[in-house]
């Protein structure tokens, strides 16, 4: 007994040592396995986890013989690995829908094949699929809540407004640019924050970088050469800071890199950069471009055209496969939208099994980030998530006339 001890506490060290390293040190992991699920089926699973900041995603490849799903999830697991524990399947007609169980009975949405291409829940509802809604009464049927697939909740009027409260996803904050400041919106009501007194339509001179909303005074702006102040609001903590400047009119925000604002003045050929953490503004040494969220070096024509990152990553495998360039990323996933108006997902790089979210006739700038995708259609803000899917968050009818950079969202940390 005297030489099992030792033994015993030693490993109880390690496992405690191993604990504190995954707890502490590991972000993400990549694991195959398989499953045979209650009803006999064979699946191949490829799971990756990855932690950014306090969110934890998952995705995975499903494969049952030649059929393939892919599917997303934001849970705080644990980090654990195999947290697929069985996978239901339902069939009816040409669509066919998997409905994975993780550890500790966790249950999210369906994924499901529509002739062999994998579309959303939601894509399946806005269409009035049947054969979709005979396989969510068996859902409901088996003990499942329908939750996720109920999309008529009335939205409330507040002023000009009309906002869908239940469906605003809990740590998000939306904002609405309305000519003298910014609606603030999220799960629990709007609030008015006046930044200018006099109306300034079109929102060219605002930009947001982590939880900073960050405009132009342009009060007087008819009598003035130059703008003399920026005006920055913390949307988590509600506090409004200024920051002197004097930059001229033709002034603009290239974009936004690891929280940093770049600003180029082209009648002065200059450039600064402002870190609203610490409320400095300085001037930069080495001109930078901003493209997707990250800094490259400028070439010697710099100034002679606006350079405003447009958020677009480039995707050589999407663009040959769909025949579009208009694709961004979140992390390591990517989305992209087609000429005839479909949204999709890639996960895991799986190009040629892409999520169809959903089709609009008109998707006007759309944009990602923080595990959310936010985009205007007529005068409705649309936001999808892999955890909320896609819902409307409000409906504004000054955006059938007035919508770029109108709108914004952020993740509270």
């Amino acid at each position: 007994m005297k030489k099992v001890l030792p033994v015993l506490i030693l490993l109880a060290f390690i496992a405690f040592c191993y604990r504190f390293i995954e707890t502490f040190f590991i972000t993400e992991h990549t694991i195959n396995y398989s499953l045979i699920s209650s009803d006999q089926r064979h699946y191949n699973i490829s799971e990756e986890y990855r932690k950014k900041g306090n969110q934890h995603y998952y995705s995975f490849v499903i494969k049952n013989k030649k059929k393939e799903y892919v599917v997303s999830i934001e849970e705080n697991l644990k980090k654990q690995d195999r947290i697929i524990t069985d996978i239901k399947y339902y069939k009816k007609d040409n669509l066919e829908c998997i409905f994975p169980i993780y550890k500790k009975n966790h249950t999210y949405d369906m994924s499901c094949l529509l002739d062999g291409e994998q579309v959303s829940s939601y894509y399946l509802v806005e269409t009035k699929n049947d054969s979709f809604s005979a396989i969510s009464k068996k859902f409901v049927e088996d003990g499942y809540d329908e939750i996720f697939y109920n999309y008529n909740l009335k939205p409330k009027k507040e002023g000009s407004l009309l906002v869908y409260y239940d469906y605003i996803p809990e740590g998000f904050i939306f904002t609405n640019w309305n000519y003298r400041g910014i609606n603030i919106i999220t799960s629990d009501g709007v609030k008015k924050e006046l930044f200018l007194n006099d109306d300034h339509y079109e929102n060219t001179l605002s930009v947001v970088a982590g939880k900073y909303y960050i405009t132009v005074n342009t009060d007087n702006e008819e009598e003035q050469l130059n703008y003399y102040q920026l005006i920055l609001y913390d949307l988590e903590e509600e506090k409004k800071s200024l920051v002197d400047m004097e930059i001229s009119q033709d002034s603009y925000f290239n974009g936004v890199a690891d929280g940093i604002v770049y600003i180029t003045d082209p009648k002065e050929e200059k450039q600064y950069k402002l870190n609203p953490k610490d409320k400095k503004l300085e001037e930069v040494s080495k001109l930078k471009v901003i493209s997707n969220f990250k800094i490259k070096n400028a070439s010697k024509n710099f100034f002679d055209s606006p350079k405003v990152d447009d958020c677009r990553v480039s995707n050589q495998k999407i663009t040959e496969l769909y025949h579009t360039k208009d694709i961004q990323q979140d992390g390591d996933k990517f989305y992209f939208k087609t000429d005839d108006g479909k949204l999709y997902q890639v996960i895991q790089k799986n190009y040629e099994h892409p999520v169809l979210l959903c089709q609009f006739d008109d998707i006007k700038e759309w944009q990602v980030h923080d595990g959310g995708v936010a985009f205007v259609v007529d005068d409705v803000l649309y936001f999808y998530s892999d955890y909320y899917g896609l819902k409307p968050i409000l409906i504004n009818p000054e955006l059938q006339y007035n919508f770029k950079n109108i709108n914004h969202f952020i993740r509270e940390e």
